[in-house]
């Protein structure tokens, strides 16, 4: 069977994973999510979707969570999500039931998949260590999500009573604010005099949400907080206002590229 896998990725998580999955599944049709989000209604040409992308305060991305409804998913026979996090899943996976459910479909399978925590605006990133452990951990995952959706099973992570409780409490607490604000929470970001003015941070946005004037970046209002901006800048000059992100390290998936990032606003 052959599969079209939709894919959402900042610092490359994801983007990541979902290349690991076609090396296990067999054939399958990557299409960054970004590319399409012009599009009011998208047609799954294949029996089997998939989506991969981040966590994002306790639920999917606000991209990803526009983007769901609107698939077309009439000819689908399994669904899968892949969500990739560095703590808490929250709702993530719940969130997923609904909206497939509200493209007039269902999803079959949701995974959770730990990888490196890089939400420097509240933590700081751990060491190279901690990406090798990553690298073997996620190769071991995905290898146990193709065997689930390859025999179309239905396995959905929504985790034990305790688990869906304390998500639906932190996501009522901080998601949900984030979901309203996050396109203009872009207003906290500040540039250092450290800035080289090199233009990679609007170059990697997978959304076009940075322009350079007078050889700075400006933030357009229209952010998915997935911090490629931040990541990628090659001399850590982009703070968020009001957080100690000058002191923290900065991460991208060692096998991604700023050019992969950016490439998703076209159609891979």
């Amino acid at each position: 069977m052959v599969t079209t896998l939709y894919y959402f990725a900042g610092t490359g998580n994801s983007l990541a994973c979902a290349r690991a999955i076609p090396k296990e599944l067999g054939e399958t049709d990557l299409v960054p999510i970004a590319s399409l989000r012009e599009e009011k209604r998208i047609r799954v040409p294949t029996e089997r979707v998939g989506i991969a992308c981040p966590v994002h305060f306790y639920t999917l991305p606000v991209l990803v969570r526009e983007f769901i409804p609107r698939l077309d998913l009439s000819g689908v026979k399994h669904a899968f999500l892949v969500a990739t996090m560095g703590g808490f899943p929250g709702l993530a996976i719940a969130h997923g039931g609904e909206l497939f459910k509200k493209a007039g479909g269902e999803l079959h399978a949701g995974f959770t998949v730990r990888m490196f925590a890089n939400y420097i605006a509240e933590y700081n990133v751990r060491g190279e260590r901690s990406i090798r452990a990553m690298k073997a951990r996620t190769e071991l995952r995905v290898a146990q999500i193709v065997r689930i959706v390859q025999a179309g099973e239905r396995h959905l992570e929504r985790g034990g009573p305790f688990d869906r409780l304390l998500g639906r409490a932190v996501f009522a607490l901080l998601g949900r604010k984030f979901v309203e604000t996050a396109r203009t929470r872009d207003q906290r970001f500040t540039v250092d005099p450290s800035c080289v003015h090199c233009g990679t941070c609007a170059h990697v946005c997978p959304v076009e949400n940075i322009r350079m004037a007078d050889k700075s970046p400006q933030w357009l209002g229209h952010c998915e907080q997935c911090f490629a901006c931040i990541h990628f800048c090659p001399v850590a000059a982009i703070q968020v206002q009001g957080k100690p992100t000058r002191m923290r390290g900065r991460y991208q998936h060692p096998d991604v590229r700023a050019d992969d990032i950016a490439g998703q606003r076209r159609v891979s």
